[in-house]
């Protein structure tokens, strides 16, 4: 609430609205976007960004970061200028650790590379020109989050992660910003992954797709 009344200040009570939701309630979810409706009438862009990194509990954890599936399918729903909305984009949060294997979190790595594979499908299914929906992925290679902040049995050799990460510098939570904010504006971004790492900062990578006539 602190951040929406931030942002309540800086743009307008009436430009921001904020909503509670437990994206694993279904009903909640979908009553988000009622709400957003509502209040403004349509759906310009959604980006998925909930996610846990705890490999004690992989399944709960396959779970909550398996659910951008549902908030894409939603955000479909009331986005598709062929079914009435005004079209967009829909930003899924996956990361670098889906594209590149690693020991220290393998089923956490495995959602994220669930969710970029999801979301370059989805991009490339020719319904999506008439829809007028583009679909992009932000992969972070590891920011200064709470996400980070973890204890030595959430994950697989923490120590070796430890001394790793010590040598390792962190991409900044600026630098994720400015990849999702890359992905909202420019139009050619589609089915891509946006790579975010602390030197290189935000590079675009495409993997190849099976071509669709």
């Amino acid at each position: 609430m602190a951040t929406a009344r931030e942002l309540q200040t800086s743009s307008g009570a009436d430009n921001v609205f904020f909503v509670k939701c437990d994206v694993t309630n279904v009903a909640e979810f979908e009553d988000a976007f009622k709400a957003a409706v509502s209040k403004f009438g349509h759906v310009d862009v959604m980006c998925n960004n909930a996610g846990i990194m705890d490999e004690r509990i992989w399944e709960k954890q396959l779970e909550i970061n398996f659910l951008l599936f549902g908030g894409t399918m939603m955000a479909l729903n009331h986005m598709r200028k062929d079914k009435g909305g005004r079209g967009g984009v829909i930003i899924n949060t996956a990361s670098l650790a889906g594209l590149v294997p690693t020991m220290w979190f393998p089923a956490y790595g495995a959602s994220k590379s669930a969710v970029y594979h999801f979301t370059s499908s989805w991009a490339q299914n020719p319904d999506m020109k008439a829809a007028e929906v583009r679909l992009a992925s932000i992969c972070p290679m590891g920011a200064k989050t709470a996400l980070m902040d973890l204890d030595e049995d959430q994950i697989v050799q923490y120590a070796h992660f430890k001394q790793t990460m010590e040598r390792t510098e962190y991409c900044t939570v600026d630098q994720v910003v400015s990849a999702f904010l890359m992905a909202m504006e420019d139009d050619t971004i589609n089915g891509i992954a946006l790579t975010i790492r602390a030197k290189e900062g935000v590079e675009k990578k495409k993997l190849s797709m099976v071509p669709v006539e």
